[in-house]
């Protein structure tokens, strides 16, 4: 009797998302790879672009990548990939599918994703810099340890403290650029990279051993994402709060609940520190770039989702009318509180470019108003209306956005 090894992919589903199947994936593959391959094609233009007539800071470039394969690292510890689809789950029940290879697979296609960004990125920096054999090396290495670590804590359930070690690696980077160190600290970086993945690749329940509540909870999840990409509704995307227990709500007011919507959301502040290292090391890696357009987008997405609790209010008419607040005193009092957390971003800012011996002009630092000012308008953007064009929807989706763009567009012909 022969045995076969039951399929992973639900009948009519397509394979390999479509790419290979003749019809727009395929299209958009090749559009996107031709891109890709092109920009390899113009490294003086981008040389001009990025570097303008300063020579290639290496060590700013080596902390930069450092601080993306951060990011790549806390991408893949949300675990985004544990997930499916309820029917798909019933199909594998019945099928005698193992679930386990089926997230499995999603995880190893996330992290091929993620290694082909941060790799790109690395191999583009290096050759619009006409980096020595010594750097691509140290590129390799940094890139490689850093995807190796991101997938061994990916792959078992999350520990307690976890999503500390991506600042730790962020800091590494700020350190990295600052001290102007080479190749050879860089490797030598990412060989204990390397000894710590190999340290936690043992021990631990994996994360395909998810059970049916946990992987039905993770597909709503990313069944919200998309319907916040369809129908353009960006506020959707803004993460909920978790419970505060020392916090009463038992006499609410506009100060009591914004301050319960940041402190329900306290875990993005880790993403803030990452955030601010991007940004300062990018300034330096990067000179020719507008600093104030880095500068505002950097506040703005570290900021961005702590205004989730003005958001819930102000698309829940029912808890404006059980807060009995004005649009007004809300707009009043939860700015104010953005604006203590803007300014809190602010000095961490401050002493990233510090540390970097950058000196920013001063109308530079009006980006984190603007990007206070427009996280507020984002979160206060009313009810979409489709009863109007394309156009108008987009327009609609972008408030908040819009404000951001106009005023570091200002920001960068002023400085």
């Amino acid at each position: 009797m022969v045995t076969t090894k039951a399929p992973t992919r639900v009948p009519g589903r397509q394979r390999f998302g479509g790419v290979f199947n003749g019809d727009y994936q395929t299209f958009l593959a090749l559009f996107g790879g031709g891109a890709l391959f092109t920009a390899f094609e113009n490294l003086p233009k981008l040389r001009a672009f990025l570097f303008g007539q300063s020579l290639v800071d290496f060590a700013a470039v080596f902390g930069l990548l450092i601080v993306l394969c951060a990011i790549f690292w806390r991408s893949l510890l949300r675990r985004g990939f544990v997930w499916a689809e309820p029917a798909a789950l019933t199909w594998m029940d019945f099928a005698s599918v193992d679930r386990r290879r089926v997230v499995v697979k999603r995880m190893w296609t996330l992290w091929c994703g993620l290694v082909v960004v941060v790799g790109y990125t690395g191999a583009l920096v290096t050759a619009i810099g006409d980096g020595s054999k010594g750097v691509w090396i140290a590129m390799a290495a940094l890139t490689a340890s850093g995807a190796i670590l991101a997938a061994v804590t990916a792959r078992r359930t999350a520990i307690r403290g976890e999503t500390a070690g991506p600042v730790v690696l962020a800091l590494a980077g700020l350190a990295v650029a600052a001290a102007g160190l080479g190749p050879i600290a860089v490797e030598t970086l990412a060989g204990a990279l390397f000894v710590v993945a190999i340290a936690v690749a043992f021990g631990g329940r994996p994360t395909s051993a998810a059970g049916r509540a946990e992987l039905v909870d993770g597909w709503n999840a990313r069944l919200l994402r998309a319907m916040a990409a369809v129908f353009m509704d960006p506020m959707l995307l803004i993460p909920e709060s978790r419970p505060v227990p020392w916090l009463s709500l038992r006499r609410p007011t506009t100060l009591r609940l914004a301050w319960a919507g940041v402190l329900g959301r306290l875990r993005y502040a880790a993403a803030g520190v990452v955030i601010a290292c991007l940004v300062g090391i990018g300034h330096l890696a990067f000179p020719a770039v507008p600093v104030g357009a880095m500068f505002a987008l950097g506040a703005y997405a570290a900021l961005v989702p702590f205004v989730g609790g003005l958001g819930e209010l102000w698309r829940n008419p029912g808890r404006k009318r059980w807060l009995g607040a004005s649009d007004w005193e809300l707009r009043l009092v939860n700015g104010l509180v953005i604006a203590a957390l803007g300014l809190v971003w602010g000095g961490l800012l401050t002493l990233v470019t510090l540390t970097l011996g950058v000196t920013p002009a001063w109308p530079v630092w009006l980006a984190i108003p603007l990007a206070v000012v427009a996280a507020l308008r984002t979160a206060t953007r009313p009810p979409m209306n489709y009863d109007v064009s394309g156009g108008a929807a987009g327009f609609q989706a972008l408030r908040g956005v819009d404000l951001l763009i106009v005023g570091s567009i200002v920001l960068s012909v002023s400085t």
